[in-house]
């Protein structure tokens, strides 16, 4: 399997440069079929719900603003590629929602993957407080052509970046689905980046 590293709205400390990426997390190529079975080591903040029946799949089309009642976020969302090392791109601002371009647009089939920052040179980012979402939180992403997928979180989950579970956060899904990944846990002055990482689970509505 050829991965390369995603960076998941991470941020260096107050006052530090920010020429040094932070730790990263892995990211499957698009298209790679993965085990996708739960990590032991992961922190359930909420059961999953009974799977539902899969929703219909929209057509391709860009997201443009994500919306988070909840968290009180109604925000832009930019589109991210790689860097030259092989991780992606971050936003250069706390604020902005990024949009991992090599991932399936939000509705489409398959883990949509949006990330935020936690904080950004000593400013709370967009996603600082991600690990409060609960089960059934709605989420809207308004897209390029109009349309709006709307989702509910189904699970929040927290990992270790050591054992982060690749395939359970990027593998394909049977239906469209969303992810929104921060950083969590504890700061290392060192590496200049967060011990954890916070992952919302979410999965699309049909249309109302």
């Amino acid at each position: 399997m050829v991965l390369i590293a995603v960076l998941a709205g991470c941020s260096a400390a107050p006052g530090a440069s920010t020429d040094r990426r932070p730790g990263s997390t892995p990211l499957p190529e698009p298209g790679i079929v993965t085990d996708a079975s739960p990590s032991p080591t992961a922190e359930r903040t909420e059961d999953p719900p009974p799977r539902a029946e899969t929703t219909a799949a929209l057509d391709a089309s860009p997201p443009e603003r994500v919306r988070i009642d909840a968290l009180g976020v109604d925000q832009e969302i930019i589109p991210l590629g790689k860097a030259t090392d092989g991780s992606m791109e971050v936003p250069q601002a706390a604020e902005p929602v990024g949009w991992y371009q090599y991932s399936p647009t939000p509705g489409q089939t398959g883990p949509s993957v949006l990330a935020g920052h936690l904080t950004w040179n000593g400013v709370d980012g967009i996603f600082r407080n991600l690990d409060t979402l609960v089960v059934g939180d709605p989420i809207e992403v308004i897209r390029a052509d109009g349309s709006t997928a709307r989702f509910a979180v189904s699970r929040v989950e927290q990992y270790g970046k050591d054992r982060f579970p690749t395939a359970r956060v990027y593998g394909n899904t049977e239906g469209p689905e969303l992810r929104l990944i921060t950083c969590a846990g504890d700061y290392d002055p060192e590496s200049r980046g967060f011990s954890d990482n916070v992952v919302v689970y979410a999965r699309m509505l049909p249309p109302s």
